[in-house]
């Protein structure tokens, strides 16, 4: 692919093109900027600016998370063709590990006081390991390293997020799961010879089902480890299936089999992406050339296919913003430029009467507008009235996800389990804290679907105000140009751009999709799943940290498990045991009691109501504000410049038929690029037939 001036452009399939694609754009908008500048349209100089800023800093993350001795390391090291992390680093490793692009390998450490510092590579296992106890103590202090190397995988604006294991403590656990909520892509790697551990089972129905699964990647490693190439696929066919299984019956659990909110869903997940690889051989091949071993090693459809979902399934969402605001802004100064040509050719009285009527449109676009930020707020509260039921009956649906939890694995507990009460804390504390997690996951669905309805109602609402703007510029446009208005416009250009940006800033990108495809309400059906990621991956951080702390419950009881008052009077071993499980139940429903009322959940859901329904509210008064603010700046600049003498005036006319020739070009391509853009991004949400026939 040339570049975007070319007529036949395309949506990029590689990072490369990707690449080309960034740098165009970024020019194109530099020019309608500069245009926006001579034009003296303010307002859109500074919402150009953030998008070229936000676009140009963009890079890619890969978060690759698993448990201990899955190979992540490995396949790190495969993917950059270099071993660059040591293996020794991965068994323990405590905190996160990026690796950047950079001329010279260093590692830059960020502690959690904010303090930053630079050391040797070779170092990196001191500050980021339990592997000693002076590697262990400085683990804590330590937020995230950075390492740089010059790598030419990162080179092409990636970087690769290393996560501890899963199956570690609960503090590392959690920093897993911010690093996948962060990445653009995650790998989850899983053993060939042993797929699906508890703890990756755990993982994959509790964390990566409640995020987004659209985003994920399974790699099965190991498969040189396997005796045929045929068994192979059949575990990767098992585990797809066991995948997809997992997404249906949540689906179903969630929205309702015949429900059009699980048709979106599924469409939204897609199909598991698995593949079964030896990043072993890889990196080998790749060290010495091998071409045959790296075919071996299928190491190459595994990449092939994450430059493709980097590229085109998430690079097309990140360009949909850029090419948007090409189409806005250009689209204005389009408008502003014939408002301009025919201003400074008009008759005095004709001029002066069209600038008093475009005043008084102004004036009155302003007072809807801050009837329609009323109304948003009014939404908000509605949403948050609904909500606090669900919220004051969590402390009750908590304690019975213990107590159901304990009924549960009773009937498995032996009495002589009470004489290792180390083990029985653990048994106990997995089931209760799978319990709490899914119960409290129901809540947080819940909640979520409120606050979506809430959304969506107001993004459907604010139809008529949208339409009434763009009627309203299209008018004083009309008014200078003196030709006939389109009233039946429904579309209008800035409402793109605004939900696109909306979209942008807050991770809901189906809002747009869905925009693209039927207006704003069909904005609905795009937005109502990935509102959903957005909401689950922020409320469910802060409400429901709580089965952390569960485990911190198994360590009490451990420590109390000789010297409570049961262990005093009970005297058979099942009366032990007994007295061991009410007490647990008692400490751990105490602990949910005191985690909930600490977090202070409603003030947290409130808080965070108002700030999703503020962000809708800002994205359009800027919008709005914009547009208006410019108008008047070229009304009030055309009333100066009518004085001026013929000559100036034919050089203005001149400079402004060139500015509209390029911002013509301009938007063309940027159109043409809009629309690829959009079947891309449907085609990639196409189900399977799996799921057509279940």
């Amino acid at each position: 692919m040339e570049n975007m001036n070319n007529q036949d452009i395309q949506v990029p399939d590689n990072y490369i093109d990707y690449h080309r694609v960034k740098i165009s754009l970024v020019e194109d908008l530099r020019k309608i900027q500069n245009f926006s500048i001579r034009l003296q349209l303010n307002k859109s100089i500074g919402l150009i600016e953030d998008v070229i800023s936000r676009f140009t800093n963009k890079s890619f993350s890969i978060a690759i998370v698993g448990e201990f001795r899955r190979g992540k390391s490995t396949l790190i090291n495969a993917l950059l063709g270099q071993e660059i992390l040591p293996s020794a680093v991965r068994p323990t490793t405590a905190t996160l590990c990026r690796v950047r692009y950079g001329l010279d390998p260093v590692v830059k450490l960020i502690f959690k006081d904010s303090r930053q510092q630079d050391v040797d590579i070779n170092q990196l296992k001191d500050y980021v390991t339990q592997l000693s106890e002076q590697s262990k103590q400085n683990a804590t202090v330590v937020k995230e390293a950075i390492i740089y190397y010059p790598s030419g995988y990162c080179q092409n604006n990636i970087e690769i997020v290393d996560t501890p294991g899963l199956n570690d403590i609960a503090m590392m656990t959690e920093v897993t799961l911010g690093g996948l909520r962060q990445a653009d892509a995650a790998i989850l790697v899983i053993m060939a010879l042993s797929p699906f551990s508890e703890y990756e089972a755990k993982f994959l129905e509790n964390d990566i089902l409640t995020n987004d699964l659209g985003h994920v990647m399974f790699v099965v490693s190991g498969i040189d480890r396997l005796n045929s190439p045929e068994d192979t696929d059949e575990i990767i066919q098992a585990i797809e299936k066991r995948i997809l299984d997992n997404v249906l019956r949540r689906a179903e659990q969630q929205f309702g089999k015949s429900s059009k909110e699980y048709e979106v869903y599924l469409k939204k997940i897609g199909k598991p992406k698995v593949f079964g690889l030896s990043a072993y051989q890889a990196l080998k091949a790749k060290q010495t050339g091998d071409k045959t071993l790296l075919s071996q090693s299928r190491f190459t459809d595994f990449e092939a296919a994450l430059e493709k979902f980097l590229t085109v399934d998430r690079g097309a969402v990140e360009l949909q913003v850029p090419v948007n605001r090409a189409i806005a802004s250009g689209n204005e100064i389009i408008q502003t430029i014939n408002i301009r040509e025919s201003a400074l050719q008009m008759e005095e009285g004709k001029f002066q009467a069209a600038y008093d009527k475009a005043v008084a449109d102004i004036l009155e676009l302003r007072k809807k507008k801050q009837e329609e930020m009323k109304q948003i707020d009014l939404a908000s509260g509605n949403v948050k009235y609904n909500v606090r039921p669900k919220l004051a009956d969590l402390e009750k649906r908590l304690k019975w996800a213990v107590e159901q939890a304990i009924d549960e694995i009773r009937p498995s507990l032996k009495p002589s389990e009470v004489d290792k009460p180390k083990a029985l804390n653990e048994k106990l504390a997995n089931k209760v804290s799978i319990s709490v997690q899914l119960n409290s996951q129901k809540v947080a669905d819940e909640i979520q679907a409120e606050i979506q309805r809430g959304l969506a109602k107001e993004i459907t609402r604010l139809e008529d105000f949208i339409i009434s703007v763009d009627q309203t510029l299209r008018g004083i446009e009309d008014e200078f140009l003196k030709i006939e208005g389109s009233s039946t416009q429904k579309r209008s250009v800035w409402g793109e751009v605004a939900i696109a940006t909306v979209a942008y800033l807050t991770s809901m990108s189906g809002l747009y999709t869905g925009f693209r495809a039927a207006g704003w309400k069909g904005a609905l059906a795009g937005g109502a799943a990935s509102l959903g990621i957005f909401i689950t991956t922020g409320l469910v951080t802060s409400i429901f940290a709580l089965p952390v702390s569960l485990p911190v419950i198994a360590a009490y009881l451990i420590a109390t498990a000789f010297v409570g008052d049961w262990a005093a009077k009970a005297a058979t071993q099942q009366e032990r045991l007994d007295a061991f499980i009410k007490d647990y139940q008692q400490k751990a429903c105490q602990e949910i009691s005191k985690k909930l009322q600490q977090n202070r959940l409603d003030q947290q859901v409130d808080d965070y109501i108002t700030e999703t329904f503020e962000a809708l509210k800002r994205q359009v008064s800027q919008e709005v504000e914009a547009l208006l603010d410019n108008t008047e700046n070229t009304l009030a600049d055309l009333r100066l410049k009518r004085g001026q003498a013929k000559a100036q005036i034919e050089n203005e006319l001149k400079g402004l038929n060139e500015m509209r020739e390029e911002t013509q070009r301009i938007l063309g391509n940027a159109q043409r690029l809009s629309s690829q853009l959009n079947r891309t991004t449907y085609e990639g949400m196409d189900w399977n037939s799996e799921v057509d026939s279940e």
